[in-house]
């Protein structure tokens, strides 16, 4: 070889090496952003390395950097999740494999190509090989990590769990694998454990991405087992989320306890949330949930004007902006304060939102009485008290169902209503007649109602 050509071998390596480096190095800026939960950048970094090591190995194939070039591909891929590129690749790699090491490495990336890939046997069995090769920890953990997740998809819940435990005693700060843990006893009903090891989630410090994936667990859990949730939610005031977080996951709490019987404990809960994060979404739902308690009880329209004048503080709170339930809420209140104001068929209007929309029956039942009694001569007088009969059970407050009965017999028995009642038939208004009627007067009102929302909503903002 003459000098120069010694000359131009040696830049020429110089150029792989440098272009090996550069992927080597985008590639580790790229995990490390995907680690921390910033997947955008990552994902981004992690193809310009591709890019780079791809043109080692498609310019210098049989060159000493080829087989670091594709491993890093590989690699890249599997973070990326581009299984098939992934798998394909993985086979070539095998060819460059120099020892039963390399090819344990490279049995470990393709197990974890299959198993995305949905070939689960396949991908257990790879996994299985690697496995039985002396890799570093952090290697080991990953892949006992997939294999875990490869014999929850088999059905073999004690050697997935075996799996799931080997990977954190390796790395006991990775979320992922604990993650996979809580799913899998909260499946095979281990309540006890699964309320352990999601304490232990809430104790370690999460980025973005995790805390997104543990308040989904949580939710989970709460949808399968409320008593687990609550357990595992112990406390969750006294965890590593971020503020806004942990308020929405009290509120999760206080929302359990309540739908367990714990009713008090549940309210103490939104009390906190209320005090810790006064200015959260879920310091608004909390808030939101009380007043809807309260205005479940209610008895007469008079008790719904602390609810209304709350619920218009609420919406002082930026966060109540796009909370669907405070939006409701304060809307429907809006709407009954118009209906009782306006009188006569405003009554109907309200105690039918009372009972459908409110959930107040004793509320209701009130306003169809008073409806009753303010307008004895409408044609909808009876249908008022039929209503009010339909909810006595509701309500232990007079007048009792067989004085309304017999109200109804005296007073009403050639109406359309009671005909309809007692198999008769009213000679000037059909059932149906009546019912048509009524639906056209209260669809006038609740447009009138809608209106009212607008103009108080607006004029709110204005005074902002």
């Amino acid at each position: 070889m003459t000098a120069l050509s010694a000359v131009v071998v040696t830049a020429a390596g110089c150029v792989y090496f440098n272009r090996l480096y550069n992927a080597n190095r985008l590639f580790e800026m790229g995990r490390r952003e995907i680690e921390a939960g910033r997947v955008g950048s990552g994902q981004a970094n992690l193809a310009e390395a591709i890019e780079k090591a791809e043109r080692v190995v498609r310019e210098h194939p049989n060159s000493r950097w080829a087989d670091d070039a594709l491993r890093l591909i590989v690699q890249a891929r599997i973070l990326r999740q581009e299984w098939p590129a992934a798998a394909e690749r993985g086979e070539q790699l095998l060819d460059y494999a120099k020892s039963p090491r390399d090819s344990a490495k490279v049995a470990g990336y393709l197990g974890i190509a299959n198993l995305n890939l949905g070939a689960i046997a396949p991908a257990d069995s790879l996994l299985s090989v690697a496995l039985a090769s002396d890799l570093d920890e952090t290697t080991r953990a990953n892949l006992h990590l997939n294999r875990g997740r490869a014999r929850i998809a088999l059905g073999r819940s004690e050697e997935a769990e075996a799996d799931l435990t080997a990977a954190l005693e390796l790395r006991p700060d990775w979320v992922e694998p604990r993650l996979e843990l809580v799913r899998l006893l909260a499946a095979t009903g281990s309540g006890e454990r699964t309320a352990a090891e999601t304490q232990r989630l809430l104790r370690q410090p999460l980025n973005a991405a995790e805390q997104a994936a543990v308040r989904n667990l949580t939710q989970y859990l709460a949808s399968t087992s409320p008593a687990v949730a609550v357990d595992a939610l112990a406390d969750v005031e006294n965890s590593s989320l971020l503020r806004d977080e942990r308020a929405q996951l009290i509120k999760l709490r206080g929302d359990l306890k309540i739908e367990l019987g714990r009713v008090e404990e549940g309210l103490a809960d939104y009390d906190l949330v209320s005090s810790s994060a006064p200015e959260s979404r879920a310091a608004v739902e909390a808030q939101t949930a009380v007043i809807a308690r309260q205005v479940r009880r209610a008895t007469v329209p008079g008790e719904l004007e602390g609810p209304l004048a709350d619920m218009m503080r609420i919406h002082l709170i930026p966060a109540a902006r796009t909370s669907p339930e405070a939006g409701r809420l304060r809307d429907m209140l809006i709407r009954m304060d118009f209906w009782v104001e306006t009188g006569g068929l405003g009554y109907v209007a309200a105690a039918e939102a009372a009972r459908d929309e409110l959930h107040a029956p004793a509320l209701a039942r009130n306003l169809f009485l008073r409806y009753a009694e303010e307008e004895p001569n409408a044609l909808w007088a009876p249908k008022a008290i039929l209503a009010a009969l339909d909810l006595s059970g509701l309500d232990s407050r007079g007048p009792d169902p067989e004085q309304l009965r017999r109200r109804l017999l005296e007073d009403y028995s050639d109406s359309g209503y009671v005909q309809a009642m007692t198999g008769g038939n009213d000679p000037r208004f059909t059932f149906e007649d009546l019912e048509q009627g009524l639906q056209r007067q209260l669809e006038r009102m609740k447009r009138l109602a809608d209106e009212e929302v607008r103009n108080r909503t607006a004029e709110r903002s204005r005074r902002r």
